[in-house]
């Protein structure tokens, strides 16, 4: 994992993205367009034909869910976030003003065999530990499938499926944009997220059930060249036999994008992260 994120005073360093250089070769350029234009939120070009193209819907509670309040998971899930403009998601001036304390994200209690970290404590930290681990994990190399294993590993039945994923639909595009293999690694190709910054958006349940979101860095390197960019995801979770969990039900509004730190991020309420 990366070093302390909560830290204010290394934020300088660490916005510091490094722009598209002279003399890129062509599937350099269109990983690039690729990338700024799709997973930062300015449209693209369509996934490939087999790519699933349907949206998130509330889906019936997994069986067992008796005594699950539903009604107050949906309306909690699906409340609008605030919109921002499309230039929020580029590196730009940060701010000294702050959206609250930063939030302490508690570690990993089971790691060993497992796609992704789990065992996260029973609180929204944990909730937002959870959402950062997979993100994370599913994110790293741009693989769509990789992402959708990492998900499902952490999905109850009945949740959103992973190809109605923002994460998973923004993959299959930057793939498809980029003239890349749909999945498999791709050679001179790599792909990251950092988690920055986070939200707890609100819970049900006396606490249970928690929509939060998660913001950071993603960027993209091929051949020694990098472009980066502000990218969130916001996901409902259910605690259930120990674990945190994406929730059966309503998939959670799309997160608003922002370059960590600055007064946009702020005015989402999203606050430094520390590990």
């Amino acid at each position: 994992m990366s070093e302390n994120l909560g830290v204010r005073a290394a934020r300088p360093a660490r916005r510091r993205a490094v722009l598209i250089l002279g003399g890129i070769a062509a599937v350099t350029v269109l990983l690039v367009v690729a990338l700024v234009a799709l997973l930062l939120g300015r449209g693209g070009s369509e996934p490939p034909p087999s790519a699933t193209r349907r949206e998130p819907v509330a889906q019936a509670p997994a069986a067992g869910d008796d005594g699950w309040d539903v009604a107050a998971q949906t309306e909690l899930a699906t409340r609008a976030m605030l919109e921002l403009p499309e230039s929020a998601s580029q590196p730009h001036g940060l701010t000294r003003d702050t959206a609250g304390l930063p939030l302490a994200l508690p570690a990993a209690g089971a790691t060993s065999g497992r796609w992704v970290p789990g065992g996260f404590p029973a609180t929204p930290e944990g909730a937002l530990a959870q959402l950062a681990a997979l993100t994370e994990a599913g994110l790293s190399g741009g693989d769509p499938q990789a992402y959708r294993q990492a998900y499902e590993s952490v999905a109850l039945p009945g949740a959103p499926a992973a190809d109605t994923t923002v994460m998973y639909r923004n993959l299959q595009q930057l793939r498809a944009g980029a003239g890349l293999p749909r999945t498999g690694a791709a050679a001179g190709l790599a792909l990251t997220y950092r988690t920055t910054s986070g939200l707890i958006k609100g819970t049900t349940d006396a606490g249970r059930y928690v929509v939060v979101c998660v913001l950071g860095e993603y960027s993209a390197q091929h051949q020694g060249r990098a472009v980066a960019g502000g990218f969130g995801d916001c996901q409902a979770m259910r605690h259930v036999d120990g674990e945190w969990r994406i929730s059966p039900g309503a998939a959670a509004a799309k997160a608003p994008n922002a370059w960590p730190g600055t007064a946009e991020a702020v005015a989402v309420g999203y606050r430094d992260v520390v590990r």
